[in-house]
């Protein structure tokens, strides 16, 4: 594709824009079970205002922008009176739940004092933004085992823990199965070792402290609890943000400090950076402050209702038809295995009848992210669930099919080449 040698008028570019999401997942229809977090129109549709009225300041300077302070600090000030409250904290905001975890991780590494401590101990389950972290960071990573439950053991995690270990890092829930890992157990083991603990609540810091108008107790999974040091909540999932906005909070100044890229030798003046991101848009900040002041407690709570009776009921429907939730998820977010019809087989389906559903291998099993707007088609979806494993049961689609987060191959397993070449067709026209 070459530039035009003449700019296109604004009616052809919106023409281009509709044809380029021709074939995207139809998520405002509910058709997707994941990657898009949304909602109630009123409230998308002030969020995405906020968003484009402050797209294009920079929110590498503050002091040029003193917006961008006023939402940042804002937006952590209000997380944290919900997931820490009564303990101090000292918050960034970042560009989602990766670059929290890489900066969480230059944290613990760049501690003074933790020189010698170059590994982190973690579940099987944690998010792969911890070993893309280590790989950056020059760490290393210490996996643990999960049992039938999706939760690993915490004298399996203990055991792993030695003086080089620099953090152990936790989910509340992982992503895999919904489930909260221990984190109060680990959390009270480690206190006076000087390893630190993380907890990834990515999808959970926002909706897991609101469960109780659910009629579920919240467990506790942030800073106020003893042991844990730092907590990572993304604000374009349960926050019903913009995508990339997440508040990373720690425990201690000296860890903020660790966490911090600072630089007084160029010759264009001092540079300091809280990410690793250098020049961004305030807009996120401006979406995640208007999304929460919008809301308030009792507009999450309210959602968090709405969803938990949505999610209630996908997996009383998909166990009717012969699938097993794994574990004891306490959000709308969880695994659903098949001890019958090749989960593969379900969800090429269910694609043909116009869902979008991430599978997962370790079982092989469907990946389900509930959001406000499954409400109006939860029976649709489960009607179309019982088609797709009767059609599954006499279909000739193999069980190893490959499966991964966000990406599906059809017809054989995934490994690191045909992920590699799946990225290259990201960026090559018309791949």
């Amino acid at each position: 594709m070459q530039l035009p040698d003449s700019g296109l008028d604004p009616e052809a570019i919106r023409q281009s824009w509709r044809a380029a999401t021709s074939d995207d997942v139809d998520w405002r229809g509910g058709r997707g079970w994941s990657l898009v977090y949304d909602s109630p129109d009123w409230h998308q549709d002030l969020v995405d205002e906020a968003s484009a009225l402050f797209a294009h300041e920079n929110a590498l300077s503050a002091s040029a922008f003193p917006s961008v302070q006023q939402f940042e600090s804002e937006a952590i000030s209000m997380v944290a009176s919900v997931i820490a409250p009564g303990v101090d904290a000292y918050g960034v905001f970042t560009s989602g739940g990766t670059e929290s975890i890489m900066v969480a991780m230059k944290g613990y590494r760049d501690l003074p004092g933790n020189a010698s401590r170059r590994r982190l101990v973690m579940p099987v389950t944690a998010h792969p933004g911890f070993w893309k972290a280590a790989d950056y960071l020059g760490l290393s990573v210490e996996l643990v085992p999960v049992g039938i439950d999706g939760l690993p053991s915490v004298s399996d995690i203990l055991a792993a823990v030695d003086e080089s270990t620099a953090a152990v890092c936790l989910s509340a829930p992982c992503f895999p199965y919904g489930v909260v890992d221990p984190v109060e157990e680990v959390g009270a083991a480690l206190q006076g070792t000087g390893v630190g603990l993380h907890v990834d609540a990515a999808m959970g810091g926002l909706f897991l402290p609101f469960l109780d108008a659910a009629g579920t107790t919240p467990p506790k999974f942030s800073i106020d609890v003893p042991g844990v040091t730092s907590v990572s909540v993304d604000m374009h999932k349960y926050g019903y943000g913009m995508k990339g906005g997440s508040v990373l909070l720690f425990s201690s100044r000296e860890l903020r400090h660790a966490s911090y890229y600072v630089s007084n030798d160029w010759p264009g003046g001092a540079y300091a950076a809280s990410g690793v991101l250098g020049t961004r848009p305030v807009g996120p900040a401006a979406a995640a402050w208007t999304a929460l002041s919008a809301l308030g407690r009792d507009g999450y709570s309210q959602l968090v209702a709405d969803v938990m009776t949505t999610a209630r009921k996908l997996q009383r429907g998909l166990e009717r038809n012969g699938l097993e939730v794994i574990g004891a998820p306490p959000m709308g977010v969880f695994a659903a295995a098949s001890s019958g019809p090749a989960i593969p087989a379900i969800a090429g389906a269910l694609g043909e009848r116009g869902w979008w559903i991430d599978t997962q291998e370790v079982p092989p099993s469907l990946h389900v992210v509930t959001f406000p707007r499954h409400a109006e088609v939860a029976d649709e979806f489960l009607d179309d669930v019982a088609w797709a494993v009767g059609r599954a049961a006499s279909a000739d689609t193999p069980a190893e099919a490959g499966m991964s987060y966000g990406v599906m191959v059809r017809g054989g397993r995934i490994d690191d080449q045909v992920l590699r070449e799946h990225l290259d067709e990201r960026f090559t026209v018309g791949g």
